[in-house]
């Protein structure tokens, strides 16, 4: 996997410029109020874009230099595509900063999310809104004349009703234990997760190097990294429809070993943020033995995603190795 965190840092602080810029720009450039949104704009940028691990910019870069060998030579053309790939970061913290209202959420990236540092609130809101209507002007200014910019910005418009979609099925399952099935699992981590965080950062790159075709072959691979993902991601995430809680419930409906008071305990207990309840919820997963049973799983799977790579066709043979390296770095993160 090309080092590529790098060229997205370097791009993000040009990104930022065009962000400020284009923003600003729908009011007159002598008024007070033309100074307030550039302040404003710079301080959500640097407090809610920078600082991330750009997992995504830096996977669409990877894809686009192993499509394009000539781009890893640093030039203005490579500039100008990390820039591009750079709105993923953009398009991240949208996400989050609502996500974090909705969920209530203490910190991000161990500071205080947007929405509760001083000044901001629920006009955060707004902030997110703006992120999200800019993205397009941003791509227009960094990759301007492409042939296929209008695929890019189609291509960020049906991430987002993907990813919406995803996310009102994850809200609307918080506490809902009969909701907790491997199908709404699945459904939601797809809408959710696996399209903005890998399908859409490849398919960026593959529009970007003028490949139109294949991109059904790489979804199905791009789907199933999502899904192990997600899984590691929510791990222990309070009151949510996650893997272990899905897992949980099928065991102990499906094994007459289970007693039925395990079961009158976790739904008891599950989504409480009181800490004994929370403990009962991680003593019934160990009592389970879930642990060692998403182990299990992260391996087998690891091994189906990279036989689902092997799978992509010769023609864009090169993204294999950057998808084999994602996919090891995800298995070693979670190690």
């Amino acid at each position: 996997m090309f080092a590529s965190r790098k060229l997205v840092e370097t791009a993000l602080g040009e990104v930022k410029k065009k962000f400020v810029r284009v923003v600003s720009a729908k009011l007159p450039a002598d008024g007070m109020e033309y100074d307030l949104v550039q302040y404003r704009c710079k301080n959500l940028f640097d407090n809610t874009v920078i600082g991330g691990k750009y997992s995504r910019a830096s996977l669409c870069v990877d894809t686009i230099r192993a499509l394009q060998p000539h781009l890893r030579e640093e030039t203005q053309e490579l500039q100008a595509v990390c820039e591009a790939a750079a709105t993923l970061e953009i398009i991240q913290s949208f996400y989050l900063i609502a996500d974090d209202i909705m969920d209530n959420s203490e910190t991000r990236r161990g500071k205080p999310c947007w929405f509760r540092r001083e000044g901001v609130g629920m006009s955060a809101i707004n902030d997110a809104f703006i992120m999200d209507s800019f993205v397009e002007d941003i791509l227009r200014l960094a990759l301007p004349g492409h042939i296929n910019l209008d695929r890019l910005c189609e291509a960020y418009r049906k991430s987002k009703q993907k990813t919406l979609i995803g996310q009102f099925l994850d809200t609307s399952s918080v506490n809902q234990i009969a909701s907790f099935t491997w199908d709404r699992y699945e459904l939601m981590v797809e809408n959710k997760t696996s399209h903005y965080t890998v399908f859409h950062p490849l398919q960026m790159a593959l529009i970007i190097s003028d490949v139109l075709a294949y991109h059904g072959s790489v979804k199905k691979a791009a789907y199933q990294i999502g899904f192990l993902f997600q899984s590691q991601d929510d791990f222990l995430d309070d009151g949510k429809c996650t893997w272990l809680a899905v897992r949980a419930l099928q065991k102990m409906h499906s094994s007459p070993k289970i007693s039925t008071q395990l079961i009158a305990d976790f739904k008891q207990s599950f989504g409480s943020s009181d800490p004994e309840k929370v403990e009962k919820i991680r003593k019934i997963y160990d009592e389970l033995q879930l642990r060692e049973e998403f182990r299990r799983f992260e391996q087998h799977f690891a091994g189906e995603i990279k036989k689902s790579i092997a799978e992509i066709p010769d023609v864009i043979e090169p993204i294999r190795p950057v998808l084999d390296g994602f996919v090891t770095k995800m298995v070693k993160r979670n190690a």
